[in-house]
């Protein structure tokens, strides 16, 4: 499993895509495991800092507690999405969650949010095992094909 920054050295222009992508919206759509085995899926809105990638997960104090905070918990598989961009690009990722419990390394990501992080929010770490972007050359003509681009992590 990856950080963002090791990705995003790695492949940095996959990860220019995922970045573009949240420009005219910062929403991904997060998808996580029920405790049934069947898929969840929610927006959310990725935080990136320290060279990490995080999402916050409402609590229970200022609104109805999100239920992928106990899919994370239990079961920390998750698959990232982005929105489609200008050619239908895609950037999608998924690895393991992991919960933030260290005062300081949550400080750090309240900072670096573009939005607001209350404080009964949940917030994960997304380490990354695998990343995909693909896109589509020669877009509304009758030759188009799509330009894939793959990347898992080392070990």
């Amino acid at each position: 499993m990856a950080t963002w920054g090791a990705f995003a050295a790695a492949e940095p222009e996959m990860a220019a895509v995922a970045q573009k992508l949240l420009d005219p919206a910062p929403i991904m759509m997060l998808a996580t495991v029920r405790r049934d085995g069947a898929p969840r899926v929610h927006p959310v809105c990725p935080i990136f800092a320290a060279g990490r990638v995080y999402v916050a997960v409402a609590g229970g104090k200022r609104a109805q507690p999100s239920p992928k905070r106990w899919d994370l918990l239990r079961d920390g598989r998750y698959a990232l999405h982005g929105l489609p961009g200008d050619r239908d690009e895609e950037f999608y990722a998924s690895g393991r969650a992991r919960l933030v419990e260290d005062a300081g390394e949550r400080a750090a990501v309240v900072a670096g949010a573009g939005h607001t992080v209350h404080d009964a929010d949940w917030v994960f770490e997304l380490g990354i095992e695998r990343a995909m972007t693909a896109y589509w050359e020669n877009w509304t003509k009758p030759d188009t094909y799509a330009v894939r681009r793959s990347w898992r992590a080392p070990g």
